[in-house]
C-alpha cells in the first residue's frame, strides 16, 4: 500500500525529458494551429516507504548524489541501511509498488551506526534492541559500527576542515561520547522529476522521525546533516578550447561565481542552517563520467555542507 497519491502535471518539456520523442521525420506541417497547444500529461506520483525491492534503484541514487565521489563510499552497504529502515523514509513511484523509485528522501542515525548495533536487516528489531535515543545497547549484541557511516564521517569531517566552527562540532557530535545525535539526510531524485514532489516527502519523513521517537527509537536527532549538489557555471570546456584569451598585462579582480542548487527546496533549508560550507569533490570524474560533470556546458558541480539544528525545523 502506498502512504499518498498525488497527481502532478507535467509540462511538455518535463515529458521530453522523460523520453518523448518525435517520429523523426522532421515534418512540422501537419501540427498546424494544434502546434501550439501544450500536451498535459497526467502523472500519478504514489508515495511509499523504502523495501528491500528497492536497492539497486536506490544504490543507483545515490550514485547520481554523490557524483564522482561515490566511489569512496560502500554504496551498497549505504543503500542496506535506508532500504532496511522502513519506518522512517519515503520514496516516490510511478507504476506502482514494485517498480523502480524516481525520488529517495531518507534520514540515518549517523552515531548510532558509528557507535552502536549496524541496523542492517531487521530495522525494527536492532532499532529496538539499541535502546532509546541515548544508544543503550542491548548487552546480548556487540557494538558493530557501519563500514559506511565511518567512511562518511571521515568524508564531513575532511571536508568541514576550511571552517574550524563547524569541523569542531561535528566533531564533538559525532564522538562516541555524545549525548546529542545527527541525523544524516540523503535526498535524490530524477533529474525531470517535478520540485512539487519534494515538499511533501520532507514533511512525511519528519512526521515519521516524531512518531518513531514517540515509540522510543534513536530518532531524537540534535542535528540534521546535509550534503546538497550545487554548481556554479564557468566558461564552457568547449569555448575555453576555440577560444583562448591573451594574457593580460592588467590583472583585474573577478567576482566570485554564483552558487546555485541542484534541488530548489535546499536553497530554501539553507536559511535556517547553522553551519554552511561549501567544498569541491574529492575525485576527479572519469571519462565515462564526463557527460555527468557538465564541463562542456559551463557547469561545474560542488557541494554545500547544512547543519540545521532541530528547533528550526518547525519553521
Amino acid at each position: 500500500m502506498s502512504k499518498r497519491k498525488a497527481t502532478e502535471k507535467l509540462d511538455p518539456e518535463d515529458v521530453e525529458m522523460a523520453g518523448h520523442e518525435d517520429d523523426g521525420d522532421g515534418d512540422d506541417s501537419d501540427s498546424g494551429s494544434d502546434g501550439d497547444m501544450e500536451d498535459i500529461v497526467d502523472v500519478d506520483f504514489e508515495f511509499f516507504d523504502p523495501k528491500e525491492i528497492d536497492f539497486h534503484a536506490v544504490k543507483n541514487l545515490l550514485g547520481q548524489n554523490f557524483a564522482s565521489d561515490a566511489i569512496l563510499f560502500g554504496l551498497s552497504e549505504l543503500s542496506e541501511l535506508i532500504v532496511s529502515q522502513s519506518n522512517v523514509g519515503t520514496t516516490i513511484k510511478v507504476n506502482g509498488a514494485d517498480s523502480d523509485p524516481f525520488s529517495i528522501l531518507t534520514v540515518l542515525n549517523m552515531n548510532q551506526h558509528l557507535h552502536n548495533i549496524s541496523m542492517v536487516g531487521d530495522s525494527s528489531a536492532s532499532l529496538q534492541s539499541t535502546g532509546t535515543a541515548s544508544g543503550t545497547s542491548s548487552s546480548s549484541l556487540a557494538p558493530k559500527p557501519s563500514h559506511v557511516m565511518v567512511q562518511i564521517q571521515d568524508y564531513v569531517l575532511t571536508k568541514s576542515k576550511q571552517n574550524d566552527k563547524l569541523h569542531a562540532k561535528l566533531k564533538d557530535l559525532l564522538s562516541a561520547g555524545s549525548k546529542k545525535e545527527v541525523g544524516l539526510i540523503l535526498s535524490e531524485r530524477f533529474i525531470n522529476m517535478p520540485v512539487e514532489t519534494a515538499p511533501p516527502m520532507w514533511r512525511m519523513m519528519f512526521e515519521e522521525v516524531k512518531q518513531a521517537v514517540d515509540e522510543g527509537l534513536p530518532f531524537d536527532f540534535e542535528y540534521y546533516l546535509l550534503l546538497c549538489p550545487t554548481y556554479q557555471e564557468v566558461a564552457p570546456k568547449t569555448d575555453l578550447e576555440e577560444d583562448t584569451p591573451k594574457p593580460s598585462k592588467k590583472k583585474t579582480k573577478m567576482a566570485d561565481p554564483t552558487m546555485f542548487f541542484f534541488h530548489p527546496e535546499e536553497e530554501m533549508l539553507q536559511q535556517y542552517a547553522e553551519f554552511t560550507q561549501d567544498f569541491k569533490l574529492t575525485t576527479p570524474p572519469t571519462v565515462a563520467e564526463s557527460k555527468n560533470t557538465f564541463d562542456d556546458y559551463g557547469i561545474a558541480p560542488a557541494r554545500r555542507m547544512m547543519l540545521i539544528h532541530k528547533d528550526k525545523i518547525p519553521e
